[in-house]
């Protein structure tokens, strides 16, 4: 009956209490006020008994018997304090037995804390007082409310978390949308185009740029080796009579006539004399 394995948890919510305790005593008053501190919604149901003297035993097992049979949620079974002979009652076999076989689950409270009765090992919960009793039987009001805010709280956190992760969500979708829409790829691709044709137009400039330098740079080689640019250092160009270039002295014999194309114009002359300049040649 003592064994640990036969022990039942009390309810954590209970909405009806049987106290089984006298009907005058400390116990029954200190179990009401603290109950109607820690929430006046659980219903305490008293079923007065002799808690010492002759009869006290069978008082208490009937009274036990009596809440059983009406429903309670849990019982609180005790008294205050007093000699040992006051709370001998609580040692009987019968209540031992009475409250061993309860269905109900049972709190014992009987005497001060150094007070110990048979029925407190037997019980499924032991408290040291009544008033102990009955802060481990009632459930207080105030503490739920607090633990309903707290987790209201923790809840509207949950889903404004959730929200914003949703928003994210969607916020990502509709960014893929946006630039996997038709008009989008349009625009995408417009815009391609447009800096291809800035690119093109940049190179086609600095082609441009490229080919005028070089042609700057031709241009100035054609100036050094144009024949203009000899007749206007004095130069002449020669031609003999079939108004074929003169370049070689053994082209010309004496008394041929010759035209010397000069900048400002022509001058005809005749070929009096030869002089040479090389090795060999026909001063005929």
């Amino acid at each position: 009956m003592f064994a640990e394995e036969y022990k039942r948890p009390i309810p954590r919510f209970a909405k009806t209490i049987g106290v089984v305790t006298a009907p005058t005593g400390a116990a029954i008053r200190d179990i009401q006020t603290i109950s109607a501190r820690r929430n006046p919604t659980v219903q305490l149901i008293l079923c007065p008994a002799l808690v010492q003297g002759e009869g006290a035993a069978a008082s208490i097992v009937n009274a036990i018997h009596a809440l059983e049979t009406l429903g309670v949620d849990l019982l609180i079974v005790g008294r205050g304090g007093g000699s040992i002979e006051d709370l001998w009652a609580f040692n009987e076999e019968i209540v031992a037995r009475a409250v061993f076989d309860c269905r109900v689950p049972v709190i014992s409270a009987v005497g001060h804390e150094t007070d110990t009765t048979i029925i407190d090992y037997v019980a499924d919960l032991r408290a040291p007082t009544p008033s102990a009793a009955a802060e481990l039987a009632v459930w207080s009001l105030e503490q739920v409310k607090e633990s309903v805010d707290s987790m209201e709280l923790e809840l509207m956190r949950g889903m404004q978390k959730v929200i914003e992760e949703k928003k994210h969500m969607i916020e990502n979708l509709r960014m893929r949308i946006n630039y996997l829409s038709p008009q989008a790829q349009l625009n995408n691709k417009r815009q391609y185009t447009l800096d291809l044709e800035e690119r093109l137009g940049n190179r086609m400039q600095q082609i441009f740029v490229n080919s005028r330098h070089r042609m700057q740079l031709l241009a100035q080689q054609l100036e050094t080796v144009s024949p203009l640019r000899k007749l206007q250092e004095g130069y002449s160009l020669v031609t003999d009579e079939q108004n074929v270039h003169v370049t070689d002295i053994d082209q010309i014999e004496i008394g041929a006539m010759l035209t010397l194309h000069m900048l400002q114009g022509e001058l005809k002359a005749r070929v009096e004399e030869k002089q040479c300049r090389k090795l060999k040649c026909n001063p005929d």
